[in-house]
């Protein structure tokens, strides 16, 4: 009888994790009218996702303006910004209905903007520096050509 019991909790606990791997894999998405993959959020999940959208404009836009002027070590401070710590208290549950490529991306774009950071410190020229962010900027353009909020 115990070893039924225990094959039938096997059984469980494996469906379990493989609905939870899809999930966290595909996240909470169908495709939408204009064949972008949307992501389904509540309203409160949504404002967060816009909200960090924002931040990263304002250290984009932060950037330029310094890089404009030569001022390599307040570019440095406005890119930081929008770097791996501003993601690191992100709601488990919201992570969960984010698809994993989304995840991969926007991870990928908050280290580039700690090294970016990094590199400006070092020193680079100007030149460096606007492709540099370019490339950053790029991630941002994939993304928003790929995924919409619902």
């Amino acid at each position: 009888m115990y070893k039924k019991l225990f094959y039938s909790l096997l059984v469980l606990w494996v469906i379990t994790v493989a609905v939870f791997a899809k999930f966290f894999i595909s996240g909470a998405t169908s495709k939408s009218t204009d064949q972008r993959l949307s992501i389904h959020l509540a309203p409160s999940e949504k404002d967060i996702v816009l909200g960090e959208m924002r931040i990263v404009l304002k250290a984009v836009n932060g950037a330029l303006r310094n890089l404009g002027q030569s001022n390599f070590k307040e570019a440095s401070i406005e890119v930081k910004k929008a770097g791996k710590a501003m993601a690191a208290d992100i709601n488990p549950v919201l992570m969960a209905k984010l698809p994993l490529e989304f995840k991969q991306l926007g991870i990928s774009m908050h280290e580039d903007f700690d090294k970016f950071s990094a590199d400006l410190d070092k020193g680079m020229t100007e030149k460096e520096a606007i492709t540099e962010l370019g490339a950053i900027t790029n991630k941002c353009i994939a993304c928003h050509a790929t995924y919409r909020l619902e």
